[in-house]
């Protein structure tokens, strides 16, 4: 059995004891506090830095995109241009049926060596994992869509109206544009009338997206 004097509480110590008792508390809580701030700057400072090397990350893989589609752009242009012709001269012929498996093997090769994808119509399937990201799409200009934003455009905007009112690609014209993903944290989406086209202001809006002609 415990001894009685086991259960006396602080206020039954004696006044040094008590003393030396509230001060070696008062050490253990400013250590424990200095130690959870010295962790929590810790965990900050690392939270930046990983934050920095996703940045650059990001920005490298972007330049080698761009890099390498301009790279790849002419080649591809000049195969393209050729089977094209090919198709052309098919078509003068009667061939059709050569001339069609020509037309559908160019809009392969598009998006085999080009990375071309068809218009998804809006640009909500893109994550902020994308951020950063380039894509080639290929668009035909419309003005009957909701577009938000002028120049960078919310991710929810008609692609096909945002490419009209930015000014890449006429209405019913088809283009290849690149799309570039943006982090739509700090963006602003303003409103304008562009090109038969008005868009509307947006607070705030996840992701949002650039467009340029290629």
């Amino acid at each position: 059995m415990s001894d009685d004097n086991d259960l006396l509480g602080l206020d039954d110590l004696p006044d040094e004891a008590r003393s030396a008792v509230d001060a070696a508390e008062r050490a253990v809580t400013e250590v424990r506090e200095r130690a959870d701030y010295e962790s929590a700057q810790i965990r900050a400072a690392a939270e930046r830095e990983c934050d920095a090397i996703r940045a650059r990350a990001e920005a490298e893989l972007a330049a080698v995109q761009h890099a390498t589609t301009r790279e790849l752009a002419p080649l591809v242009r000049g195969l393209l241009d050729q089977l094209r012709e090919f198709q052309q001269r098919y078509a003068r012929e009667g061939l059709l049926d050569e001339a069609l498996a020509i037309r559908a093997r160019v809009r392969q090769l598009r998006g085999d060596l080009l990375g071309v994808r068809p218009d998804p119509g809006t640009l909500t399937e893109f994550t902020p994992s994308d951020i950063g990201r380039t894509v080639l799409i290929e668009v035909t200009g419309r003005t009957d869509g909701n577009v938000w934003g002028t120049d960078v455009y919310t991710a929810d905007s008609r692609l096909a109206s945002a490419v009209v009112h930015a000014g890449v690609v006429r209405a019913g014209e088809r283009g290849l544009v690149r799309v570039t993903i943006l982090d739509g944290a700090d963006l602003g989406y303003t409103g304008s009338a562009r090109n038969d086209i008005i868009s509307f202001d947006y607070a705030t809006y996840p992701i949002g997206y650039r467009v340029e002609r290629v």
